[in-house]
């Protein structure tokens, strides 16, 4: 299964909520938890901002670790509950968005 080796990992930039391992893989996983849709889904909150925000923390923690040699990918977990904070819904999307020329700009 997947070994976790980070919460909240922050650096100057921000945060990535959950860092772990998978199969060799490193994972980088943005959590998204909504009560209700007034303000938009859950996966509207990972657009492409977030996204290159979440790949700046991310270089930055391949970097420090010297992780380079090591698959990455970004996932996404949508929680949707209710007022009672009961869970009506988990969505894992895995490979939700990619390190690539389009996300990878210079900090």
């Amino acid at each position: 299964g997947y070994k976790i080796k980070e919460r909240n990992y922050r650096t100057f930039l921000g945060e990535i909520d959950i860092i772990c391992e998978y199969k060799g893989n490193i994972i980088f996983v943005e959590v998204k938890t909504r009560r209700s849709d007034k303000f938009g889904y859950p996966e509207e909150a990972v657009n492409l901002t977030k996204q290159r925000k979440i790949i700046k923390n991310a270089l930055c923690y391949l970097s420090k670790y010297y992780l380079w040699e090591k698959n990455c990918c970004f996932d996404v977990i949508l929680i949707s509950i209710s007022n009672h904070k009961d869970i009506k819904r988990i969505k894992h999307i895995r490979n939700a968005f990619y390190l690539d020329s389009k996300n990878s700009i210079g900090y």
